[in-house]
């Protein structure tokens, strides 16, 4: 059986730690992950995305044979978006992009690090209530380097015996 050590949960998780510990003024409350179905969008709401992936190299493959496993590894890059919602858009959104390339942030994160700050820009919206509400959205870019790992058949020694072609 095959396992993923670093899933997109996780590295959602981890940028919602990050984002609550920068921005003190935001709650539990309204940091979010995205594709939440049937519910509302909290007061002046922090939602992050996972928008996709790339491989940068091609997979490393180290083996351990004293455990009997092996393990694949290869550099991604990820993109995330960061959507904020409110009267604190602005701001929110300003103190994450300069955060974002910064010691402040490799700090702070383990499963990843930060590369670039892809975009940022500021996308009114209508509400249900036919007002218009701010909205800053934050495209990310960082890095990751999932690893696999498997069972493998090691052995220490091999017997090989050579019969003749008789020809």
């Amino acid at each position: 059986m095959a396992t993923l050590n670093i899933t997109h949960r996780a590295i959602i998780n981890e940028l919602r730690k990050f984002v609550l510990g920068a921005l003190p003024d935001a709650t539990n409350e309204q940091v979010i992950r995205d594709t939440q179905n049937f519910a509302s969008l909290p007061h002046n709401a922090i939602v992050l995305a996972f928008l996709f992936d790339f491989e940068h190299d091609t997979a490393v493959v180290n083996y351990d044979a004293p455990a009997g496993q092996a393990a694949v590894q290869n550099s991604v890059e990820a993109r995330v978006q960061m959507t904020f919602y409110g009267e604190y858009a602005e701001q929110r959104s300003r103190i994450i992009a300069n955060l974002w390339r910064s010691y402040y942030t490799t700090d702070r994160l383990v499963l990843t690090q930060p590369l670039y700050v892809q975009s940022r820009g500021r996308h009114p919206y209508i509400n249900d209530s036919k007002q218009y509400e701010d909205r800053y959205i934050l495209d990310l870019a960082l890095q990751y380097n999932p690893q696999v790992v498997f069972n493998q058949d090691f052995t220490d020694s091999a017997s090989i015996t050579i019969i003749p072609v008789s020809g």
